[in-house]
């Protein structure tokens, strides 16, 4: 057989006579002796045959495998100072010999070896690696295969990496500790690292000095550093250096740096320079001190010494920035004297300073020299003409300097004698000395006394010196010219004087100056009297010089009030600096006499007209300075003074011209003018003139009408019930003597100024007699008011004037008051609401309305308006007769539509108990056996209770004892039970009744409803009972009860809707046969009884059966048969009802939430629908609110949707939270 693949085996026939196994992978668990053994079938079919049917054959195999070697090491990366191990794996058959090691081809051993016969791993560990250890390293072995050697070996090149390693360092510091200017100095920048950095740079304070990127010969590579070295032995080469490298391990770089100080020192060295060893005076001239060393020189001064003088520091680079400016290890500091003087001669020299090795040193530098070289020069402290002020003493200053400094100096004066000054004269005659100790400049000084204009004239001073290296003399000389100034002055005499009129007076002008005053004037009002000017040539007679001194004299014989005034004496010369000078004096000259007033006529004017005084004149001397008009009414006007001047003109003789505008009847009366002077002696002196005013006008009425202060414009809207003055103004120029004031209502008033105690109407005034007469006002004080007033005029004329007025009383419309006979009524009393409306002119009778806060309760036909007690009343009375609790509320009485006051009526309700409306549904026809649904409706107070029986033809009354159920609404209470038919049933009878609070019981109430006939009882049958003599006679009323059929939708037939306006009709809400799931409602079942939700039924809710066809009626079966006659709060019909849905186009996701309306007993009262708009959400509450569950709806209105448990209010007109379930 030949089993395929076993254990590495493979086995194959290749023809019926030949087997071969494959052995894929030899290994030394194989090698022995295999046997090949082969059969014949026929052997196997005939096992008696003694001929040979198998054979055998046998082969023997041996595994050899020559020895095999493999060398590495834990980790390809390998950082020096790490641990590594190698390990070699070595394997043969025979086995091999324990592996050797080898390094570098030189031998070395492994640290373990383990393993088995044939095959052993041997390791070496190595820790701390370091360059030593990187090397080829090789790993031996062998073994014997048929007697002959099979070695084998394996190598792994161990290669120690390395992060790149900085180190910089300088050569040893000589035994001074230092290095100096001179000394070798080496830099060496080593970067070790494997393999080899192949970037260096070197820089120092951040300048590159070299850059090696693994090329350049610059560099000494070693086996795993390189190396730069630099020397130096500058100050220019101090400072930091910094050496970084980079190398690159298995595609990985690293960087390294380091720093090193370099510091050179050196002595400092200090020079000096002068760019002008002999400048001109105010040339500008620089010094400048170098100083040099390391560290670079901490300071520098520069000192200068002149003469014997002491040295002086002139900088200090260590108190003045701005001297040194710091160098390569150097610093240069300059001097500027921007405008030399004597002062800046003399030796200058420096110092410097600086720290070698922390030793401080200091070195002066050589000395230098500056001399100024200038011809002398001589200044005087004023040249040309200098002018000096008359009696005052002045210093003639001589400046002479020059370089050299000068030795001679002379001053030649006016009268030609000189004053002379030699530095080695022992008499000098001038007084010189050097300026601030300083030779070169002489202050040379000589003083003039101008007292009575002596020392006036020319000097001229004159210096003289030598130049450096120079015996030739220089010279210099300035002049002045002094002119002594005295500023003009003037006298006018006499100063003031009071002359007499025509009497003699005489007045004298003079002017003096330093330089003779060339003008002279005497002015009078304007005019010259004399002008005296030499710069245009005008002379005048009588005019006379003496020195500096000019005269003029005037005399007046006879003096006049024109000669009354100020006379002015004004002189003028050429002062110092030859600007014209001025003076003045005056002479005051009042010609005296006492003031007088012409004579004034007496005026006449009309009111209004412009009332002019007659012109009158004032004279005086000295002139008037008040003028002053009294006038009747006790004001006083100033007509002339200093500050008013424009009704009087003149000086002396003033004419005044005084208009005192538009005439008023304050001006009439008399007047007085007084007048003032200043006669002799300056006393005041007083003058007075009187005149009279008369004011004419003729008389003139008005009328006015005020509501309070206010005044009416618009007669025909006279307010009604105002305090009303009537005002009756009468003017007159004479003044009104008599008033008349005439009312429609009242009669006639008059008031006479002269007979006031008669009078019955009260007037102030005078020329405007203000009279009034106040009245409140009624519906009949229309009509015309007038006002009369007489006055007399010019030649004692009478006049008089006349106005009237014609009024119409307005009232606007009010509801005066409401009010009720009694405020709080039961439902069986009646009670009234009296509105009274007034108003002129007053509001026909239908423009009056009633209404209730509850807009559904119309009160049309419950009140009257008739007419009040005048023609502008109207009272309306509202009467309430057995309202229900559904009138409590406000009353409002509206007028005109606008104008609304309310009543609050309390209703509550009385105890009652209404008869009985017992109902099913058709009673016409009925079946034997059917069931019909009976319901008891009772109006009455809530705890009502009933007793039904069922009376038969045997007039055997049978009680319903069970199946009753009970329905509470409001005030109305439902007895509803199911009725089998049975023949010889005649009626149903329902007895009510009710108890009051204090358990007496209200008489009882009752009801029937009979039977017509039943089918299936035999026809109808006629039950007479009697008997001879006494008979009687049963009268049996055979009621057939006709099944109700419906004809399309069930057993229920069609039903006849009752539509009340308002109200919704609906099978009875408390019975359900079992059959009608709602759920799941029949077809021809109404569930309409409860607010519908479409496609959806839970508690609370009923569904709305819709069918396959549209409704084409208002009363289809399975739809609500609703009222459609009223607005559109009301419900709406079923087709309509369908139509919105059906426009939805998801009938099952719409929902309708009926509301509620005014209940209209008896019938069956339910949640009509809202409107769709609102539909989703405005449902009953559900039970996750409240316990109650569900909201019980209370007196209409609702609200427009039921409120949750928690909003509830259980006033009336708003949802009451109760009982479950809902009602």
């Amino acid at each position: 057989s030949c089993p395929g693949i076993v254990n590495n085996r493979t086995c194959n026939k290749n023809s019926d006579i030949e087997y071969v196994i494959e052995i894929s992978y030899f290994t030394s668990s194989l090698e022995g002796s295999y046997t090949c053994k082969m059969e014949s079938e026929f052997w196997k079919t005939n096992p008696d045959n003694l001929i040979s049917t198998s054979d055998t054959k046998h082969l023997t195999t041996k595994y050899v495998m020559p020895s095999k070697t493999e060398l590495e090491a834990d980790r390809n990366l390998i950082w020096k100072g790490s641990t590594f191990t190698l390990t070699c794996t070595v394997e043969g058959y025979p086995p091999p010999q324990r592996p050797t090691l080898w390094k570098n081809q030189a031998s070395d051993t492994f640290t373990s070896c383990d393993g088995g016969t044939n095959k052993k791993v041997c390791t070496k560990k190595f820790t701390n690696a370091g360059y030593d250890d990187a090397a080829v390293y090789e790993c031996k072995t062998k073994n014997k295969i048929s007697g002959t050697d099979s070695p084998s070996s394996d190598t792994a090149n161990i290669v120690i990496s390395s992060r790149v390693s900085v180190s910089l360092t300088l050569s040893s510091l000589p035994s001074r500790g230092y290095f100096i200017t001179g000394d070798s100095v080496t830099l060496t920048c080593i970067a070790d690292g494997v393999p080899l950095a192949h970037y260096m740079k070197i820089s120092r304070d951040g300048q590159l000095l070299f850059e090696y990127k693994n090329t350049g010969a610059d560099v000494t590579k070693g086996k795993h550093d390189i190396t730069y070295k630099m020397s130096t032995d500058k100050l220019t080469d101090n400072g930091k250096y910094k050496c970084e490298a980079k190398n690159q391990v298995k595609g990985n770089v690293y960087n390294d740096d380091k720093e090193q100080n370099l510091k050179i020192y050196e002595d400092v060295e200090v020079t000096i320079q002068v760019d002008k060893q002999y400048p001109k005076k105010e040339d500008s001239v620089k010094i400048t001190c170098v100083a040099t060393g390391s560290d670079t020189p901490s300071n520098v001064k520069l000192y200068h010494k002149l003469g014997s003088n002491n040295e002086v520091l002139l900088k200090d680079s260590s108190g003045d920035t701005s001297f040194c400016k710091p160098g390569d290890y150097k610093l240069t500091c300059i001097h500027t004297i921007s405008s030399i003087g004597y002062s800046n001669n003399g030796e200058y020299w420096c110092f410097g300073k600086n720290a070698v090795n922390g030793v401080e040193k200091t070195i002066k530098s050589t000395t230098t020299a500056v001399e100024i070289s200038s011809i002398v020069l001589v200044q005087l402290t004023d040249t040309g003409d200098k002018e000096v002020e008359l009696g005052s003493k002045y210093t003639i200053t001589c400046t002479v300097d020059g370089g050299k400094a000068p030795y001679k100096v002379e001053l030649l004066k006016p009268d030609e004698s000189k004053l002379t000054w030699q530095k080695s004269g022992t008499s000098n005659t001038l007084s010189c000395t050097p300026d601030n100790n300083i030779d070169n400049i002489l202050k040379c000084r000589h003083e003039i006394d101008t007292t009575l204009y002596k020392g006036e004239g020319a000097y001229k001073c004159t210096g003289y010196n030598q130049l450096p290296n120079s015996s030739n003399d220089k010279s210099d000389n300035k002049d002045v010219n002094i002119i002594v100034t005295k500023d003009v002055t003037v006298t006018m005499s006499p100063s003031s004087t009071e002359v007499d009129r025509n009497s003699a007076v005489t007045l004298t002008c003079e002017a003096e100056g330093g330089r003779v005053p060339h003008v002279l004037q005497l002015v009078f009002n304007g005019k010259n009297l004399v002008n005296y000017n030499t710069d245009n040539g005008t002379n005048t007679e009588g005019v006379t010089i003496s020195g500096h001194t000019i005269t003029y004299k005037k005399t007046i014989s006879k003096v006049s009030f024109d000669d009354s005034g100020t006379y002015y004496c004004t002189g003028k010369n050429k002062a110092k600096q030859n600007a014209e000078k001025t003076d003045k004096d005056n002479s005051e000259i009042t010609v005296v006499s006492d003031v007088t007033i012409s004579s004034v006529d007496n005026v006449d004017v009309d009111l209004g007209d412009v009332l002019q005084i007659p012109k009158f004149t004032v004279e005086g001397g000295r002139a008037p300075h008040e003028v002053i008009l009294a006038k009747p009414y006790g004001k006083t006007d100033v007509i002339y003074s200093n500050s008013v001047t424009s009704k009087c003109t003149g000086t002396f003789t003033k004419s005044c011209d005084i208009s005192l505008g538009a005439s008023t009847y304050q001006q009439d009366g008399n007047y007085k003018i007084t007048a003032k002077n200043r006669a002799k002696q300056n006393k005041e002196v007083t003058a007075e003139e009187t005149f009279s005013v008369t004011v004419y006008k003729d008389v003139e009425a008005k009328m006015n009408l005020k509501n309070g202060g206010e005044l009416i414009t618009d007669y025909d809207k006279v307010p009604y019930g105002v305090s009303l003055t009537v005002e009756c103004k009468v003017e007159g120029g004479k003044m009104p003597h008599e008033v008349e004031l005439t009312t429609s209502s009242t009669g006639k008033f008059f008031y006479k100024r002269n007979d006031q105690a008669s009078s019955n109407l009260t007037c102030t005034g005078e020329h405007v007699l203000t009279c009034s007469l106040t009245m409140t006002t009624g519906y009949h004080d229309d009509g015309i008011y007038d006002c009369k007033g007489y006055n007399k005029v010019r030649n004692s004329e009478h006049k008089e004037s006349y106005k009237s007025v014609d009024i119409t009383v307005y009232r606007d419309l009010i509801i005066s008051s409401i009010s009720t006979g009694s405020s709080s009524i039961v439902t069986n009393g009646s009670t009234t609401i009296t509105c009274v409306v007034g108003g002129k002119p007053i509001i026909e009778a239908e423009n009056i309305t009633w209404e209730h806060e509850n807009s559904a309760i119309d009160l049309e036909g419950n009140f009257t308006t008739i007419k009040g007690s005048d023609d502008y009343t109207l009272i309306s009375t509202l009467t309430l007769n057995s309202p229900s609790v559904d009138y409590n509320g406000n009353f409002s009485c509206i007028a005109n539509g606008t104008l609304k006051e309310t009543q609050s009526i309390a209703i509550a309700e009385k105890y009652f108990l209404e008869i009985p409306v017992i109902t099913s549904l058709d009673m016409t026809t009925v079946e034997k056996d059917s069931v019909l649904v009976i319901t008891c409706s009772v109006r009455g107070f809530s705890n009502v209770d009933a007793e039904l029986f069922i009376t038969n033809v045997e007039e055997e009354k049978l009680p319903v004892s069970e199946g009753i159920k009970t329905v509470k609404a409001d005030y109305v209470t439902e007895f509803v039970f199911e009725y089998n038919v049975r023949c010889g049933d005649v009626s149903i009878t329902c007895y009510t009744f009710t108890t009051n609070n204090d358990g007496s019981e209200i008489t009882e109430t009752k009801a029937n409803i009979s039977f017509a006939e039943i089918a299936g009882c035999h026809g109808i049958l006629p039950i007479v009972a009697g008997s001879a003599g006494g008979g009687f006679v049963i009268i049996i009323i055979i009621i057939v009860v006709v099944l109700v059929i419906l004809k399309k939708r069930g057993r229920f037939g069609k039903r006849k809707p009752e539509l009340v306006e308002g109200t919704v009709q609906y099978p009875n809400p408390s019975f359900l046969k079992s059959s009608d799931n709602l759920a799941s409602p029949q077809p021809g079942y109404s569930h309409l009884h409860r607010p519908c939700t479409v496609g959806q039924e839970e508690e609370g809710y009923a569904s709305l059966n819709i069918l396959d066809n549209k409704p084409n009626k208002l009363d289809d079966d399975g739809y609500a048969t609703m009222d459609t006659k009223s607005n559109n709060k009301q419900p709406i019909s079923a087709k309509e009802l369908y139509s919105r849905l059906e426009q939805g186009n998801d009938l099952n996701k719409k929902k309708v939430v009926m509301k509620r309306y005014k209940p209209i007993a008896p019938k069956i009262r339910t949640v009509p629908p809202k409107s769709q708009a609102a539909a989703s959400n405005n449902h009953p509450v559900n039970a996750t609110e409240d316990d109650d569950a569900y909201a019980r709806l209370g007196d209409y209105p609702p609200k427009s949707v039921p409120v949750s448990v928690n909003k509830a209010d259980d006033g009336d007109a708003y949802a009451k939270l109760g009982d479950y379930p809902p009602k």
